[in-house]
Parts: structure tokens; C-alpha cells; sequence
């Protein structure tokens, strides 16, 4: 099998995928040979399964992950492998007799089929089960016979058994003239004597002592003479594109000259090798090349879960899904237009701006919203995990969507920067196709839609599945996986949220069991929680969120009662069974009204103001409601008080989600103008602690300023929330002795 299509920019990509990796070519040394074929295939690291066209090398249409062809039969075999998973009665089946037809007798005509390619596209985008087939195929085929070969000529370099593959792919593994064992035939006949060199691996060739990679470069040139002159007539059809394909070979051969025979090297010594060499590629393919650097690398090590020590962490919220009360200049720029033009969430902000100013923007945001010295500033501060929060489109975008994607360089930039500095990471699902809560952060502001259609949730799995791949690659730094943000319970049966949260299960298990899979509550209460959970579930997580600002009675409650009721919201936490789930508060902050510009969702107003709709008068502990001074987003505003109630609000949380539970995420490590959502601001500031080791209680000259007018007694409140405030006050004193 064979394609020659944006072959130079194999380059980066063979510079990102190696950047570290495991020996053997098993696991994660797998996946790098399967990517980098894909690099040759498709000129990215993606698993392209909606690929098709026609590329007239006598193979009729060339499809797929593995370049499978309705002129062989693997096009074939991959479709029935579908029939079975769908009970044969899907979109192909019309085509069936065709395509079998051609299967059998090798023909390249591509008539009666003037669906195919539309229908491979629309499934291979979306479709699980067809992703399935075409993985399970490649690897029976292609896969599995390269390696049989491999073992049998002992090769031990992760660089001569990727090769093989690769020429399996582009050759295919037959008995024919051209196949991978007739080339790997005639390289080992070439041997007539030993052949010594310094790879450190001998084979024995023909009762010869052959250097492995002296064997390899041999090979090498066996496959370039081939394309050059296939042997079988069916193949020379396209010789003058098989010719031009070389260029697969040039790749291996200048990892040769890096010695980089187990794909252990880093990637500035491949890199530099490939562009030092001449001829290669053109300045400008070279300068465009650069945007796959950071694609799909994969350190080596395992996480071993049980040694995790608590949670101390916070949110990369607004990066790769962008909030307005995070980051409203990014929205303020639309003021101008009527109300009802101005975008509220990135699906309206994209759309707005048109794929190309918004990619743009978003790359622009991207860069520079998050950086490494933020995330050292976070490790120096006491912080050891870090939650990002992703939308669907970053690995499942549709054409008829105006999100734009190219996050994932992104995002994993941050993953080597949180392996640098000792960070580890959760990779969080915060919006799935059709909107799982109809909330702005989960990229659209809608009536939420995503399970009314399996085709939602077929790509909500499509997420978390290249999710999961992430978290295989970058192993040393994902430690969980959250498969979706606060799916909403009110518009949906939790029977429903449950199936999906098993099907997603399944499928993360299914890759690896060296991460938390980490579930939202969906907002039920502790005491329904066991209807989210499944027995046989190992190494989860329930997220649960814990804001008071969003409710209209306790918004209301003054500051000796917003920290009796830390204790009052997290009693039932700490009361729920984690013998077979743990918790973790995935969201907090030291707010406690909802002043905060577009914190409520753009266009709409406060509480504490009584603008917010279905709201007709002000709610909040004072008689004269305004959203200035301490409660406006100018920090320095603040009173000397007003930070001292921060700082013991926080200490109140910290110190019981700290020692209850498995630990937490602040929601969010910056914003542009949200002091209390600002976990970098209050550390400066001093009303989070730099070492949230353990909460550190403020000295009696600062209880003193807390006036005894603050207090609030029990009486005050709702006869609901009286016995918790006994609790509360009991549990405060203790953290505050």
C-alpha cells in the first residue's frame, strides 16, 4: 500500500513523535511507528479515518488510516469487519456486490461507486464503530504480519521494526514480488558474509553475523530500488508515483545518521540532523513544518496511583475553551455591535470572526494566555496538579461548525511544561457536541442537545478516546482523565448520563489503567451520588463543584455565614462512601457574590445588583446592594477587611478539602479582571496561602478585626441549615487552633 502525499512535512513530525519514548516496539513504541506512517500517509501525526480520494496509482480509492484500497482487499475487509459491528445494515452495505467485486479481481475502476468516498468521510469522522474496524484491520494485516516477520530475523531497534511496518503499509505484506517478505527476501540474500557494525545488535542472515542497522540500510535500499522498478505488472501502473515516494525512506535513513534506533533521542537531535541535511525539503515547506513540533510525543514511566499524594490543584480554565468573565476583552471587542450580535460564547465568537480571524485570535490566545513561568509560579507556590479544561472541537470538528481547532500543539506544550516542572495533569472534556449543559462554558449557550443524538455521543467518545491517547503519549504528566464537564441532570435521566459514563469506561480502560477516570457529579446531591457509579469501576474520581454565589439565599448570607457554610455544603461530602470512588472538588474560589463582570453569562446581570433575570430586587447581606469597592474588580479597591475575610474563607475550604477529601482545583489560575477567580493574584496578595500544605490560620490581631458584628448565630439562618452551623463553627475553631 502506498500514498505520496505532503511527504515533507514528516520532518516535524518525526522530530515531536520521537521526542522521548519507551524501547520496544510495543505500546507506546507502536503507536510512534503507526504515527509516523501516518506522517507519510496523510502529512500529520492525526489518525486520518476520514480520509478518501482517488490518487490514480491503480489501487482505485485510497482510504482510511492505513491507506486500505477497493483495488485490494483490504478496503474490503474493513467494511465487513464494520458489517459485523453494525449487524450489517449501515451506509456501505448498498455498495456491497461492487465492492466485493473489485476486492476479488484487483480492478481500480471506481464505478458504482460514486458514494464511497462521501460516506467513508462522514463515518470515518464520527463513527466509533468504523474507527474500530479500520483499527482492528490495520493490525491484523498490516501490523501483526510486520512483526511476525520482525521477531523472525530477531530485530531488536524500534527503527528497523517501524520500518518494516511502514513498508508494509506502502507495500503491502503479501507473497507478491513487491510485498514486504519478498523485500525483506531479497535484502537478507544480498548477505553472502558477515557484515559488522556498531548498533550494539547482531541477526544471524543466512549463518551470517549481520549489525542490524547494516541489515536495515541494506533493506532501505531494496525498497527504494523497487519503487523505482516494481516486479509485479499490476504495480507498475504507478511507478512514476511510487518513484517520487521515497522520500519515506530518506526519513528512516537520516534517523540512522542521528542513531536514534530506539525511539529514545530528543527531538532537537533529529531535528537537527533532518534540516542540516540537503535537499530535504524547501525554506518555506521547512518554516511551515514548524506547526507540528509539539504533536504527539511520548514520555516514558508509569503512574502508579496509589502513591498519589492529595490533590492541590487549579484550573487552566479559558485557555482551549474561552469564558467571557475570564478573558472579556477577547468579547469586549464586539461592543459596538447591537446586542443581539455580540457573541456570548466561543461558538458565537468564532462564528462572529469567520475560521480564519478567529484562528487568529485563538492562536494569539493560545500562546500567550497561559505560559511556563505561570506554571513555575504555580509549582513554587505549593500547586502540584493542574486541570485543562478542552472542548470537543479540538479533536472532532465538523464542517458545518465555526469553532476552529489546532489546540492540541498547545496543550501538549503545556504537558511538557507540567512534566518539567513537576506538575500533574487532568485533561478535562468541558464541552461535547450539541452542548451538555447549554451553559457558556461548554463552548455554546443553547438549549443543550447532546443526548438526544448518538451521534453526540459517538463524538463525545471520539473525544475522550484522542483524550486518552494524550494521556497514553504524555504518560509521566496525565494523571486523569475527566470525560465531561457537568453534564446536566435536569434535561437529561441519570440512567442516560450513567450509560454514557460506562461506554466511556470502557473506552478509557481499554487504553489504559494508569489514569483516574473522574466523573461530574451532574449536580445531584452526596446522597444520590451512587446512582453515577458502577462497582466495578477502578481508580475513579466524583468532581464536584462548590460555589456560593450562584444561589439566591446564601448570596445573601454576610461573611461569618458564607464560612459557616464551607462546612455546611461539605458535610454531606465528606459523609458519601469513598470506598469505591474518591471525591474531589474539581471547582471552588473565594467568591461570594456575582459581581464579577459576565460571570453570570454575557448581556446578563447580578444578583447582588438585582439585574439578573427572574431576579426583582437585590440579593445580598447589605441594605445598599453595588458592586464597587470590595465587591468591584479593581483589587487595590479592596479593604484591608475584605482580604482578611478572603484569606479565612479560603483557609476554611482549603483545610476541609485538604484532609476530607482527595484534594481540589481552584477555579481559575488567572483572569483578566476576577480577583476572587484569580488563584495567581491571591497567592500575590495574600489571601490564598503560597503553601497550601495545610490552611494557616491568621493571627488574633487579624481575628480581632473581624467585627463581632459579623457573627451571625444560628437563629439567623434557615431552621434547614441550623445543624450544620453548629457543626460548622465547631469545625472552623478546630482549623482556626
Amino acid at each position: 500500500m502506498f500514498q505520496a502525499r505532503r511527504g515533507m512535512l514528516f520532518v516535524a513530525g518525526v522530530a515531536a513523535i520521537l521526542a522521548t519514548a519507551n524501547a520496544a516496539l510495543c505500546g507506546c513504541s507502536k503507536d510512534i511507528a503507526l504515527r509516523l506512517t501516518n506522517i507519510y500517509e496523510n502529512g500529520d501525526t492525526d489518525f486520518h479515518y476520514d480520509y478518501c480520494e482517488n490518487i490514480k496509482d491503480g489501487r482505485g480509492f485510497t482510504a482510511g488510516i492505513a491507506g486500505f484500497c477497493t483495488g485490494t482487499s483490504d478496503a474490503w475487509v474493513v467494511i465487513e469487519e464494520y458489517h459485523k459491528l453494525t449487524g450489517g445494515n449501515d451506509d456501505f452495505s448498498p455498495m456491497d456486490d461492487v465492492l466485493a467485486k473489485y476486492a476479488e479481481s484487483g480492478s481500480d475502476s471506481v464505478s458504482g461507486l460514486e458514494d464511497y468516498c462521501s460516506v467513508w468521510e462522514k463515518l470515518g469522522k464520527s463513527d466509533v464503530k468504523f474507527q474500530q474496524a479500520q483499527d482492528t484491520v490495520r493490525d491484523e494485516m498490516y501490523y501483526i504480519p510486520s512483526q511476525k516477520l520482525a521477531d523472525e530475523l530477531g530485530l531488536k531497534f524500534d527503527i528497523t521494526r517501524g520500518e518494516l511496518y511502514d513498508t508494509g503499509i506502502q507495500h503491502g505484506v503479501s507473497d507478491g514480488a513487491d510485498g514486504l517478505p519478498a523485500l525483506v527476501s531479497d535484502t537478507s540474500k544480498s548477505f553472502t558474509a558477515d557484515a559488522t557494525g556498531d548498533s550494539g545488535s547482531t541477526l544471524k542472515v543466512n549463518g551470517h553475523n549481520v549489525d542490524e542497522i547494516v541489515w536495515l540500510q541494506k533493506f532501505l535500499e531494496v525498497v527504494v530500488d523497487n519503487l523505482k522498478n516494481p516486479k509485479e505488472a499490476e504495480n507498475k501502473a504507478g511507478t512514476t508515483v511510487w518513484a517520487d515516494d521515497d522520500y519515506r525512506t530518506k526519513s528512516y535513513a537520516y534517523m540512522i545518521d542521528a542513531k536514534t534506533y530506539m525511539y529514545e533521542d530528543t527531538a532537537s537531535c533529529v531535528l537537527s540532523v533532518t534540516r542540516a541535511s540537503p535537499g530535504l525539503f524547501s525554506a518555506e515547506e521547512a518554516s511551515s513544518s514548524t506547526e507540528s513540533i509539539e504533536d504527539i510525543s511520548e514520555p516514558t514511566g508509569s503512574p502508579r496511583l496509589s502513591d498519589i499524594e492529595i490533590i492541590r490543584g487549579v484550573n487552566l480554565g479559558g485557555v482551549f475553551l474561552i469564558e467571557p468573565f475570564i478573558r472579556p476583552s477577547l468579547f469586549d471587542q464586539f461592543n459596538s455591535s447591537s446586542p443581539s450580535e455580540i457573541p456570548v460564547d466561543e461558538w458565537t465568537f468564532t462564528e462572529k470572526l469567520g475560521k480564519e480571524e478567529a484562528k487568529r485570535q485563538l492562536e494569539d490566545h493560545w500562546d500567550t494566555f497561559v505560559t511556563k513561568e505561570h506554571l513555575e509560579y504555580l509549582a513554587e507556590s505549593g500547586i502540584n496538579w493542574i486541570r485543562i479544561p478542552i472542548g470537543y472541537w479540538a479533536f472532532n470538528l465538523t464542517d458545518d461548525e465555526p469553532f476552529v481547532d489546532g489546540q492540541v500543539p498547545y496543550i501538549e506544550r503545556i504537558l511538557g511544561w507540567a512534566q518539567e516542572t513537576g506538575l500533574k495533569v487532568e485533561l478535562d472534556l468541558h464541552g461535547a457536541p450539541g452542548s451538555q449543559n447549554g451553559y457558556d462554558n461548554s463552548g455554546h449557550r443553547v438549549t443543550p442537545e447532546w443526548l438526544h443524538s448518538r451521534t453526540n455521543v459517538d463524538r463525545t467518545l471520539d473525544a475522550v478516546r484522542k483524550m486518552t491517547q494524550l494521556a497514553v503519549y504524555w504518560e509521566d504528566a496525565v494523571y486523569g482523565i475527566q470525560i465531561l464537564n457537568e453534564p446536566s441532570r435536569w434535561k437529561w435521566p441519570v440512567s442516560d448520563i450513567l450509560e454514557f459514563y460506562n461506554e466511556a469506561y470502557d473506552l478509557v480502560r481499554s487504553m489504559t489503567n494508569d489514569v483516574y477516570f473522574v466523573i461530574h457529579d451532574t449536580f445531584l446531591g452526596p446522597n444520590e451520588w451512587s446512582t453515577l457509579v458502577s462497582s466495578n469501576w477502578t481508580n475513579a474520581l466524583m468532581d464536584t463543584h462548590i460555589y456560593q454565589m450562584f444561589d439566591n439565599y446564601i448570596i445573601t448570607l454576610n461573611e461569618s455565614a458564607h464560612i459557616d457554610m464551607v462546612a455546611t455544603m461539605a458535610e454531606n461530602v465528606t459523609r458519601f462512601d469513598r470506598s469505591s470512588i474518591g471525591v474531589v472538588v474539581g471547582e471552588f474560589s473565594a467568591a461570594t457574590h456575582d459581581c464579577t463582570k459576565y460571570i453570570n453569562g454575557l448581556g446578563r446581570g447580578s444578583r447582588w445588583e438585582g439585574t439578573l433575570e427572574y431576579v426583582d430586587h437585590p440579593l445580598c447581606p447589605f441594605e445598599n446592594c453595588t458592586c464597587t469597592g470590595d465587591y468591584g474588580s479593581d483589587y487595590t479597591a479592596f479593604s484591608d477587611h475584605y482580604k482578611r475575610f478572603l484569606r479565612r474563607y479560603i483557609d476554611s475550604q482549603l483545610s476541609i478539602y485538604d484532609r476530607e477529601l482527595a484534594g481540589w482545583f481552584y477555579w481559575n489560575f488567572r483572569t483578566e479582571s476576577a480577583p476572587e477567580w484569580d488563584y495567581m493574584l491571591g497567592v500575590e496578595q495574600g489571601w490564598i496561602p503560597k503553601f497550601p500544605r495545610t490552611a494557616i490560620p491568621m493571627t488574633s490581631d487579624e481575628e480581632s478585626e473581624i467585627s463581632a458584628t459579623d457573627l451571625v448565630s444560628s437563629a439567623s439562618l434557615s431552621s434547614t441549615f441550623t445543624p450544620y452551623v453548629i457543626f460548622s463553627v465547631l469545625a472552623f475553631a478546630l482549623i482556626l487552633s
